[in-house]
């Protein structure tokens, strides 16, 4: 019995439908949800069994279904192409924004009644739970499905949304605010309910995040190593970037898969990256000690592994005790960031690999002419390494991958 908490945190809220999609092809099956803010909003999604609609309402986000604005005249502003009239613009809807108490959010309202199906999140069999601020009352409001009034749900998913800077409506006579200054991440919700599995969307977004003891609890993280923007950047280039993080970090919490940016299956080999060491050539050493400026009566295994990798970590900012899985996957990640090697997709070591030595190939016979220029390049890396720029550090990381992989 799977619950799923969904933190606040408006417009990255993309992320967690993206993270909700690799659950549901991994056929992860939830009976509760709990969210706060925008997480409530998706939550009430996921609990009417309405996953698909959720992703092609973020999909196709656009700061029009969200706030009363012109999506046009909102790109340009952001763009800094300030126009006379635009002057006229900002000055309209800051006066507005002040007269109104807030950006009008009507247009979310209506997609909130077109989308959400009160009766089915009422018959689904799921227990559903969201978090507000009640203002007028000076207490916070944890409600769970069976606590809201029939036919109010919409009115209270937008009171756990309604973010200081928005303009409120009162629900029967009162004023609500965004659930987040209270309980951010409401995993309380289901383990009050008695759930021990838990999957838990973050979106680092701000908020008051309760301490729970998950002590004795089956608790599956999801969380970006990664900005996702504003909490009002609804932006479909950001968004959908959001979704689709989403998507592969869930796929890397459920599979375990390895990597800080690429998403890399587990190697099932034991000591497999310190044999793929011991076995580099003389040559291949050689070549490093001559990249690493090492002094060549030095033995070539013992070069490699007192000398060379420990200079190499300093390289890769890792600590001198990194263990060689570490390093070379960080190696390979740094390599296929510097190469711009498709991010989105799960590989093997072999495909990734297979990936950078294609890359090496070409770039190797790009630079020929150049290797004046890089050899000089590596000389004032290595002298001052810890103080490197990343054109420089990148260079020299790609002479290490040329002897490492091609």
């Amino acid at each position: 019995m799977y619950g799923i908490v969904l933190e606040g945190g408006g417009a990255r809220g993309a992320y967690q439908i993206g993270a909700y999609k690799a659950l549901a092809e991994e056929g992860i099956e939830v009976r509760g949800v709990a969210g706060t803010s925008v997480g409530a909003l998706n939550g009430a999604i996921i609990a009417q069994g309405n996953f698909e609609k959720a992703y092609e309402l973020w999909h196709d986000i656009s700061y029009s279904k969200v706030i009363k604005a012109n999506d046009d005249e909102i790109e340009r502003l952001k763009k800094g192409r300030w126009r006379r009239e635009d002057i006229f613009l900002v000055t309209q809807l800051l006066k507005g924004i002040i007269e109104e108490g807030g950006l009008d959010i009507t247009p979310l309202k209506n997609l909130l009644k077109e989308v959400i199906d009160e009766n089915k999140i009422r018959n689904s069999g799921k227990d559903f739970a969201i978090v507000t601020v009640s203002l007028s009352d000076f207490k916070p409001m944890e409600l769970y499905i069976e606590d809201i009034p029939y036919g109010k749900l919409v009115d209270y998913l937008m009171a756990s949304a309604y973010l200081p800077v928005f303009k409120r409506e009162k629900i029967d006579g009162k004023s609500y605010l965004d659930g987040g200054v209270y309980n951010n991440l409401p995993a309380d919700l289901l383990i009050k309910k008695g759930y021990k599995d838990l999957i838990i969307i973050r979106t680092g977004s701000f908020g008051i995040v309760k301490k729970i003891d998950f002590k004795g609890l089956n608790t599956l993280v999801i969380s970006p190593k990664e900005d996702l923007g504003g909490i009002l950047d609804f932006d479909k280039n950001v968004v959908r970037y959001n979704l689709k993080l989403g998507y592969f970090d869930g796929l890397k919490a459920l599979k375990g898969l390895k990597g800080d940016k690429y998403y890399i299956e587990p190697k099932g080999e034991k000591e497999y990256f310190i044999r793929y060491l011991m076995n580099l050539e003389e040559r291949r050493i050689e070549n490093l000690k001559d990249i690493f400026r090492v002094n060549k009566e030095i033995p070539a295994k013992r070069a490699l592994f007192e000398v060379i990798i420990p200079k190499l970590c300093s390289l890769l900012d890792l600590k001198v005790d990194a263990d060689y899985d570490e390093i070379f996957l960080t190696l390979l990640e740094n390599l296929a960031e510097i190469y711009e090697i498709e991010r989105f997709r799960v590989y093997t070591y072999e495909k990734l690999i297979s990936a950078v030595r294609e890359k090496i190939n070409c770039d190797k016979e790009a630079v020929e002419e150049d290797k004046e220029e890089i050899e000089e390049i590596i000389e004032s890396v290595i002298k001052k390494i810890d103080v490197l720029s990343i054109f420089t550090k990148n260079e020299v990381i790609k002479e290490v991958g040329k002897v490492i992989f091609s």
